[in-house]
């Protein structure tokens, strides 16, 4: 009896390494205990000489919200404040408010950073937005090794998952990456709601 089994290859799943703008990058295991453990990284720009993102799920530390607090007034809330990476840069916002916007992302995220418009978000009260001090960046053809070498997982990002409650966004990213998986691996669209109905 032949086996009719073919050896797994890897190949149809090479679209996953993908990366453009609005990109989640998800941190796989193998990073823990690096500075990128357990992040969802943002994708904001990427070409030839490098990619660019945000973490979205990392919490800003003291002096952040202490900068934060001289940027807008001592009565700002730091409640949507994010660590967006270790290379500093402009403060910036990403919401979903296009009459605020300076620039537009995939996905229905918009990008701000003059500090008025920053004020005008937290009087609209919406919880949609993070502020974002520093990014995180790769050398161009770093970001692609990485995620060969397993580092990372991609998915598609849109505005639900990068304003998602940060305290469980990894985990979740996580599943949704392995369930896009499964789903390629089988050929169908979406995992049915109870493993009875396969």
């Amino acid at each position: 009896m032949t086996n009719r089994f073919e050896p797994f290859d890897p190949s149809p799943f090479d679209h996953q390494s993908q990366v453009v703008p609005g990109t989640l990058l998800v941190a796989s295991p193998a990073l823990k205990g690096t500075a990128f453990s357990k992040t969802v990284v943002f994708v904001l720009q990427d070409n030839s000489e490098g990619t660019f993102g945000v973490v979205l799920n990392q919490p800003a530390n003291e002096k952040i919200k202490c900068a934060w607090h001289k940027l807008i007034g001592s009565d700002a809330s730091d409640r949507f404040i994010v660590q967006g990476g270790p290379i500093g840069g402009p403060v910036f916002a990403l919401h979903q408010q296009q009459n605020l916007a300076e620039m537009e992302m995939p996905g229905g995220v918009f990008v701000s950073a003059e500090s008025d418009k920053f004020q005008q978000l937290i009087d609209n009260d919406a919880s949609s937005y993070r502020i974002v001090f520093g990014v995180a960046g790769w050398e161009g053809g770093q970001l692609r090794e990485e995620i060969e070498a397993g580092l990372w997982f991609t998915l598609d990002g849109d505005a639900e998952q990068v304003f998602d409650d940060p305290t469980w966004m990894w985990e979740k990213s996580l599943r949704r990456y392995g369930q896009g998986l499964i789903c390629d691996t089988i050929g169908i669209d979406q995992l049915p709601s109870s493993p009875l109905l396969n």
